[in-house]
């Protein structure tokens, strides 16, 4: 008789545990994934950049803050509030997608196939070198994305320093939702190289 009873209360546990588990199965959400984009046609026609005579350039070091570089998307919640997606995420690095995007929009703008990310070759000749530190690239959904960097450019092979500058960049959008907030992060990086272009054109005229 004891038997008995131990037998059905061990069923009844192990069946109120798969349960459980089906029911936390089903309530789970497919991860997301997202990628961040180079500049759109309008955008670069928006930024008016002139032909740079095939300029090289080299993008980096770019130092990216450490709670951006991570795989889950962080947000704002309140100004000192961060806030991890548990569903979005990013495909690969953050880091390297940041400096991919970056220097694609230069080269796009001033229209060279010569842009080398750090590191480059030593044989490289390099005519500009672009260092970057990314203080902050986030936003809260459905209000706007904050991106602030400083960056200096540095001049020829004696690397002789040509401009030091700190962008800070807001992009509003709509909408709550993680894609649209990617988007904008994607046209303040563009914003981002617009300015590092203009001022290795003026550097150039100098």
């Amino acid at each position: 008789m004891l038997n008995t009873r131990s037998f059905c209360l061990s069923a009844a546990i192990a069946c109120c545990v798969f349960i459980i588990l089906a029911g936390c199965t089903g309530k789970s959400q497919p991860s997301r994934f997202y990628t961040l984009t180079s500049m759109s046609e309008d955008q670069r026609g928006q930024a008016g950049a002139e032909q740079a005579d095939d300029v090289a350039v080299g993008i980096g070091p770019v130092k990216v803050a450490d709670y951006l570089d991570q795989t889950r998307i962080v947000t704002r919640t309140g100004d000192n509030n961060i806030d991890q997606a548990e569903f979005d995420q990013w495909t690969g690095s953050f880091k390297d997608n940041l400096i991919n995007v970056l220097a694609e929009n230069i080269g796009y703008l001033l229209r060279s196939d010569r842009i080398s990310i750090h590191p480059w070759r030593s044989f490289m000749p390099i005519d500009y070198q672009v260092t970057v530190d990314i203080v902050r690239c986030d936003g809260e959904l459905g209000k706007e994305v904050v991106l602030i960097a400083r960056w200096n450019i540095l001049r020829g092979e004696k690397q002789e320093l040509a401009t030091m500058k700190r962008s800070d960049i807001r992009v509003e959008f709509t909408g709550g939702s993680y894609e649209a907030l990617v988007a904008a992060q994607s046209r303040a990086l563009g914003t981002l190289g617009s300015e590092i272009v203009q001022a290795i054109q003026t550097a150039g005229q100098k």
